[in-house]
């Protein structure tokens, strides 16, 4: 019987540690937990109904909502959520009077636990309601970001190629972006908008470089407006650019197995390999049980 304990809790433990190495070599599995991508239609329309249950209990708090956070704070927001794409269409508006709506939600879930007599559960509960929205946009702006890193250096390689092939740069990434889908194609497709309303490729740039908030697009625009300066061929300046981001992302890639390692080795060294003695010490006990028995009188 001891034995047969003994297997249990040492499978599990081993269990549990294979399980903690798959969670941490998976961040998507973390993020779906938060952002949910391919939703049934029934789903959504639950979601859909959710939200405006909490768009209409915001009504009447936004107003004291804006005036707590200030103009500064209001612009913060704002330019977030123009770095996520305005996600669900969301507004700055919109996203107050959501947000107030969490919090009048959270307020009247509080005062109620008081009332049972569980106001630490209520203050939890309060402080994870409040602070949704922004839990929500945090892990939106990783992913769209994430997502812009990825596909930058397969979309240069086009657009050097198309470049080379004798069109027009604007041209060029305009045929581009028909060819791409996700949030590099949309802000491509913003800052060729922005080009045909009279914004220099400059400031266009400029500004969507301010909205990805990327390291690699910031490389993007800071060479191709340093080769617009110098003259230099766009086609020669891009292929600079892929091979830059290239490089920095297998640096990152580095970076992120040698983090891993230790965090690996920790969860190897406390889980799966106690389990692992656990489970010979209990074979060991198992195949020498009658000799044992004699040793001990049972």
């Amino acid at each position: 019987m001891i034995s047969v304990s003994f297997a249990f809790i040492s499978g599990m433990l081993v269990l549990g540690g294979a399980l903690g190495i798959r969670m941490i070599r998976d961040e998507q599995a973390i993020a779906s937990l938060f952002v949910s991508s391919d939703a049934s239609s029934e789903s959504k329309r639950e979601r859909l109904l959710f939200s405006r249950m909490i768009d209409i209990a915001g009504l009447k708090t936004q107003r004291a909502l804006r005036r707590a956070y200030g103009p500064s704070h209001l612009q913060k927001i704002n330019s977030s959520l123009r770095s996520a794409g305005n996600p669900e269409g969301l507004t700055l508006d919109l996203f107050v009077q959501r947000e107030a709506g969490f919090i009048t939600l959270s307020a009247v879930l509080l005062l109620f636990l008081t009332l049972l007599g569980h106001p630490v559960y209520g203050l939890v509960v309060f402080l994870v309601f409040s602070g949704w929205m922004y839990l929500w946009l945090f892990v939106v702006l990783r992913k769209r970001r994430a997502d812009i890193d990825r596909n930058l250096p397969d979309f240069l390689d086009v657009l050097a190629v198309t470049v080379r092939a004798g069109l027009p740069f604007r041209s060029a990434l305009e045929r581009v972006c028909q060819h791409f889908d996700g949030p590099l194609a949309e802000e491509m497709s913003k800052t060729l908008q922005e080009m045909k309303l009279g914004v220099s490729r400059r400031d266009a740039f400029t500004a969507t470089r301010e909205r990805c908030r990327s390291s690699n697009v910031d490389t993007f625009v800071s060479t191709l407006l340093q080769s617009e300066e110098l003259g230099t061929p766009i086609g020669d300046a891009l292929d600079l650019i892929v091979r830059e981001i290239r490089r920095e992302r297998a640096e990152q890639v580095r970076r992120a197995a040698a983090k891993t390692a230790p965090k690996v080795s920790l969860i190897a060294s406390t889980t799966m390999l106690p389990g692992t003695m656990v489970l010979m010490v209990g074979a060991i006990f198992y195949a020498n049980r009658e000799a044992l028995s004699r040793i001990f009188g049972g």
